[in-house]
């Protein structure tokens, strides 16, 4: 049936799981990429902060350290002094000495973020999009004043940010399609056995306007529908003995009517009987009265 219960409740509960999915996916679209964004500056901002703690002015001493957040965090590390030198470099250090024999070869982040660096005070910090010139390519920079007033710039390429936010929403869609077949699977069966007792107290209604009451509901919850199969068994039997009880009231009321027409049927013939009786008595009185009257016997002893 087209117009069942079943096929809407399926259709809605389907089409609520296909919007939601789809929505879903719109705001990925649309807000993922910014919302890593977000998080990322706040990644960048907490490592920032714990570097200033342990900050002594000198960045080889955290050396190990600095690398393994490059490596883990995809991050590039610079340090810098008043004078706007790079002392230190994550993407070019190998070690003290190689560093120095490396000196030469700034980073070219280095060059757009000295502009930024020249406004900043102890404590401040600057949080914001940079290209990187050499590469051509956009960065996500973190550049603070430290307490020493040296200055440390930690940036990481947008376009991993971009990569993993695409990645992310690729998935997303994939994982969408499952939960709408799945989705779709599991309302289905649900439907199914939720309209399952509706479907059978909708048969027994059926059955009882035609006046068979046979079929009962089994009430196997206390919920709503079990207290509407309740109550259609309940209406079912009390329906069941009302017609009962007019059913053995007119067959009695046809056995009075039988036995009134019998008794007026006896009346009839005793009538009739009673009147055949007395009909040549009242022949022979009536024509004895009419001689009379016309003095047909004139003798006195025939009178």
């Amino acid at each position: 049936m087209k117009n069942s219960i079943r096929n809407k409740l399926f259709l809605g509960m389907s089409g609520l799981i296909v919007f939601f999915v789809a929505f879903s996916l719109l705001l990925n679209s649309q807000y993922l990429e910014r919302y890593y964004l977000w998080q990322k500056k706040n990644a960048l901002l907490e490592i920032s902060q714990q570097i200033n703690e342990k900050y002594q002015g000198n960045p080889l001493e955290l050396a190990l350290e600095l690398e393994k957040l490059e490596r883990n965090k995809g991050l590039s590390i610079l340090f810098i002094d008043q004078n706007y030198q790079l002392i230190y470099s994550t993407s070019t250090i190998s070690g003290s000495e190689g560093y120095r024999r490396r000196g030469s070869e700034q980073p070219a982040i280095f060059i757009s973020v000295l502009p930024k660096l020249e406004s900043l005070s102890p404590g401040d910090r600057f949080t914001g999009i940079l290209m990187d010139q050499r590469l051509g390519t956009n960065f996500l920079v973190l550049a603070s004043r430290l307490n020493n007033n040296q200055a440390l710039v930690l940036s990481t390429p947008l376009s991993a940010i971009d990569e993993n936010a695409a990645i992310a929403n690729k998935f997303f869609m994939f994982t969408g399609l499952i939960t709408i077949v799945l989705g779709g699977l599991a309302v289905f069966i649900f439907t199914g056995r939720f309209t399952k007792p509706i479907l059978e107290l909708n048969d027994i209604a059926q059955r009882m306007s035609k006046l068979d009451f046979s079929k009962k509901y089994q009430v196997k919850s206390d919920d709503e529908v079990g207290q509407l199969g309740k109550s259609i068994n309940s209406l079912s039997d009390q329906l069941d003995q009302a017609i009962l009880n007019l059913t053995e009231a007119n067959k009695k009321l046809i056995e009075d009517i039988e036995q009134e027409r019998k008794i007026d049927k006896m009346r009839k013939e005793f009538i009739n009987s009673v009147s055949h009786e007395l009909k040549t008595p009242l022949a022979l009185i009536q024509g004895y009265a009419e001689g009379l009257k016309l003095n047909i016997n004139e003798d006195e002893e025939t009178k």
